[in-house]
Formats: C-alpha cells, structure tokens, sequence
C-alpha cells in the first residue's frame, strides 16, 4: 500500500462510521467532567473570578454531545458553543484580572504615599 491508495482509502471512509465520538467510554468522560467541574466551580467560590465559572459551565456542556450518536448539527452546534464559551472565560480571563491590579497598585501607592507622609511629619 502506497501513500495515494492510503489517501484514497482516508477519502473514501465516511466519518459516521467511527462508532463513538471521544476515544474512552461515557463512563470515563463523565468523571473527568465531574472532576473538572467540580475544581473549576470551587476556584469560583474561593477567588470569585468569572471565568472559572464560565469553565465549569463549558466542561459540563461538553456531555451535551452524547445525546445523540450521529447528529452532525448537535455535534457542530455543541462545538460551537463550546468555542464561545472558552473565548468568553479568556475574554473574562483578561478583563477581571486588570482591576484585581490596578486595586493592588493603588493600595501600594496608598502605603507609599503614607509613608511618605510619616516621613515629612518627622523632619518637621
């Protein structure tokens, strides 16, 4: 077998035939999504940021694809959603941690500033 009889053979075989979508069973996805789930919502309760609970939603969202076997428009429909959902935890990602810094700098400025005050208060 050569290399264009192999590429004709890829071609020729249809992508309904492979019998399941991920490569380990239900059993098994569904407790790597409970895991993920799970650590993802308590870094949400501890740290309150939005994107780890935009996480926990995306990877529960991911056991929506085993509702039907052969359904291309669920599979590219959960597909996409799945696609925002991850961009919105990035986008989230970056505006949630811009604050989060900026409160910390001010803060460093405030203790700067009031040492700077202390300072003044001795010399005098």
């Amino acid at each position: 077998m050569n290399i264009t009889d192999m590429l004709i053979q890829m071609a020729q075989t249809s992508d309904a035939s492979q019998p399941s979508l991920f490569p380990f069973p239900l059993g098994l996805h569904l407790t790597f999504v409970c895991i993920g789930a799970i650590f993802f919502a308590y870094r949400f309760f501890v740290q309150k940021r939005p994107y780890q609970l935009i996480m926990a939603i995306a990877i529960a969202a991911s056991l929506i694809i085993w509702i039907s076997d052969n359904s291309k428009t669920l599979f590219y429909g959960v597909g996409i959603a799945e696609g925002v959902l991850i961009l919105a935890a990035l986008i989230s990602s970056f505006i949630f941690k811009a604050p989060a810094e900026a409160a910390e700098t001010a803060s460093k400025a405030a203790a700067s500033d009031a040492n700077s005050d202390e300072n003044k208060s001795t010399e005098e």
